[in-house]
């Protein structure tokens, strides 16, 4: 695999952040000094440029990790290694706007969910759905870091991490954190970005996004907030990255090894990524019609990942995985 710490796709990105009105956004996490805090994920909308976003790429993960278009990989494990089970204690780390956590509750089987995150505003805005929801006496919501932030050992039956783990640099330890939280017999749930460090994507996984991207019509490939013609999916430099958002990807390529290492990983289900993450990031919103066209589209460029998936041409960039703690 290629990778560089400064390349010319840099100079591509930023004239493209620049047509995006989003320039001074850049800059000012470019700029930005100090330890990492909540403001990189002030947010808690988004706007629809991403693959998740595209119904149909939904179903196809449900499909991939569930074996059911209908039931997410979450549901599928919660019946499959906690059923028959009640009064159980959950925790969510880097649990964001707090829908895992409303779906815990709904299940019927935690007595007490407690969920952490460094973002203020995602904390309060989770806070607001638990009430609306009616789980405000069950979910408990912490503005903290998941790293150090005071919890009780060996008290939960259930440990959630969504996309949380590749945005930690030390992933061991927090990995050894997460064994130290389970109670005997618990459960670690997890839905991660797995591929290349730092988004330094492989020459397979360029070509291919490429590839379909060129045979895609030209509304298809309009960006959504700048409406200029995505040409390329492109690697961006390691510095770039690092300076943008220091965690980003930071420890990925090391999740999976680390947890083999520590729990019996009893489930592991691949769901792709490692081309429709690159193809589809910025213009998935031309992809919500859900016309004859656009799911002749679709099937296409789902049939190529899985034939590079199939042929060991590309691995699984986002897996969703079941640890079991090691008595």
């Amino acid at each position: 695999m290629r990778s560089s710490l400064v390349g010319i796709s840099d100079l591509f990105i930023a004239v493209e952040k620049a047509r995006e009105g989003r320039l001074g956004e850049m800059l000012s996490r470019v700029l930005r000094r100090g330890p990492a805090d909540g403001g990189r994920w002030g947010h808690v909308e988004y706007p629809l440029k991403n693959w998740w976003d595209i119904p149909e790429v939904m179903e196809r993960w449900n499909r991939m990790t569930s074996g059911d278009p209908w039931i997410d990989y979450f549901r599928f494990f919660l019946e499959k290694y906690l059923a028959g089970r009640a009064g159980l204690r959950a925790l969510s780390l880097g649990s964001g706007t707090g829908h895992r956590e409303i779906d815990c509750a709904r299940s019927g089987l935690f007595a007490r969910i407690d969920a952490v995150d460094v973002s203020r505003p995602r904390i309060e805005y989770a806070r607001a759905r638990a009430a609306e929801a009616g789980f405000a006496d069950r979910i408990e919501y912490r503005e903290a870091d998941a790293a150090s932030v005071d919890l009780p050992r060996g008290s939960y039956d259930l440990v959630i991490a969504e996309q949380f783990l590749h945005h930690v640099a030390r992933v061991e330890r927090m990995i050894d954190r997460v064994d130290e939280l389970l109670a005997p017999g618990g459960v670690f749930v997890f839905n991660e970005y797995v591929g290349p460090d730092r988004w330094q994507w492989s020459g397979a996984q360029l070509e291919a996004a490429n590839g379909l991207l060129r045979e895609l019509p030209e509304r298809y490939r309009r960006r959504w907030k700048s409406g200029t013609i995505k040409r390329a999916a492109r690697r961006p430099g390691v510095l770039l990255m690092t300076l943008y958002d220091r965690t980003e990807a930071v420890s990925s390529s090391r999740i999976v090894p680390a947890l083999g290492r520590r729990f019996d990983l009893v489930d592991l289900k691949g769901y792709g990524g490692s081309v429709l993450q690159l193809l589809f990031a910025d213009i998935a919103g031309n992809f919500l019609s859900g016309d004859a066209e656009t799911k002749r589209l679709l099937e296409r460029c789902f049939e190529r990942e899985d034939a590079l998936l199939a042929s060991g041409a590309v691995s699984h960039d986002f897996v969703v995985g079941v640890c079991r703690k090691i008595v």
